[in-house]
């Protein structure tokens, strides 16, 4: 058996098929057929020979730009909660640690900052001011009968008196169970006209009634300060004072009269180290009223000096 090669399809085949070429065989059964099989042979000399295959190009679609430019896609940015997670995650010593530091800064700072309470002194009363019928020389129960009995106490000065407290504003001195002085800083109560918390003007003219009232001298006053847009005072002892005096002498009775007046505070101004007595803004007149009373026997020998009369 050979081979033999087809001089029209170029294909090899068996000289002893009796269809011969099957190239040729299948153009005579089927005519339309004949196209493929002429590519089938020119295929095979391209194989045969090497002569590289000739392949139809493609036309080139050209690529137009577009008029508007396309959608670009949103930008999606971090809310301020999510970049504090973020944060807190990250660094959580910084993140919670710096805060708190600024937090209790600003709460010094707020609470070192001075601070005005309003509290007048002396305190004002609108109630009913009743009159306190003591004069020296009485004897002690007569006190016991109108303000009630209290025990003694011991002088923190004299040795020979005794003190009897009605509250902190109200103080009954005796000597041998008769009052010797009494001490008056209560606006609730007022003695032959005289009141604690009237001013200046109303204080001489109850005055004028048991005698000729005379100023003396008083104690140097504090420097006064600006703190916190008041004036103040270191405290309510260190006000400026001023003092008026009446000598009452018999047939009228045998005492002496020293009424104290001093600025009224309109409150107290706090700061971080201390407490100020306030008696108003700065430039405005003083409100002078009276802040303490004392009444005195001079019909006996006592703290205050020889019997007078």
């Amino acid at each position: 058996m050979a081979l033999v090669r087809c001089p029209k399809h170029d294909i090899p085949y068996s000289d002893e098929n009796p269809r011969g070429c099957p190239a040729c065989a299948l153009e005579r059964e089927k005519p339309e057929q004949a196209s493929v099989m002429r590519e089938l042979a020119r295929a095979s000399r391209a194989l045969r020979t090497g002569t590289p295959t000739q392949v139809p190009k493609r036309p080139s679609v050209e690529i137009i730009t577009p008029i508007t430019p396309p959608p670009k896609a949103p930008e999606v940015k971090p809310t301020m909660l999510e970049r504090l997670r973020w944060q807190v995650r990250r660094r959580p010593i910084q993140a919670i640690g710096i805060p708190l530091i600024l937090v209790l800064l600003g709460l010094l700072v707020f609470r070192s900052r001075p601070k005005f309470v309003e509290q007048p002194h002396p305190a004002l009363f609108s109630g009913e001011v009743l009159p306190l019928p003591i004069e020296p020389g009485q004897p002690i129960t007569a006190v016991f009968a109108i303000l009630g009995t209290q025990p003694p106490r011991p002088h923190p000065e004299a040795r020979v008196l005794e003190r009897y407290y009605y509250g902190a504003d109200l103080v009954i001195d005796a000597l041998n169970r008769v009052v010797y002085s009494i001490d008056l800083r209560v606006p609730s109560r007022s003695w032959k006209g005289l009141r604690v918390g009237m001013n200046r003007q109303n204080a001489e003219g109850a005055l004028a009634l048991l005698g000729v009232p005379r100023e003396t001298s008083a104690p140097e006053s504090a420097r006064a300060d600006t703190v916190g847009g008041y004036v103040v005072y270191p405290s309510l002892e260190d006000r400026p004072r001023q003092s008026l005096k009446v000598e009452v002498r018999p047939p009228n009775g045998c005492f002496d009269v020293a009424v104290d007046l001093q600025p009224r505070v309109v409150g107290l101004v706090r700061d971080a180290r201390r407490e100020y007595a306030a008696v108003g803004p700065p430039g405005a007149p003083l409100d002078w009223v009276v802040t303490r009373i004392t009444v005195t026997s001079r019909a006996m020998p006592g703290p205050a000096g020889p019997a007078a009369c």
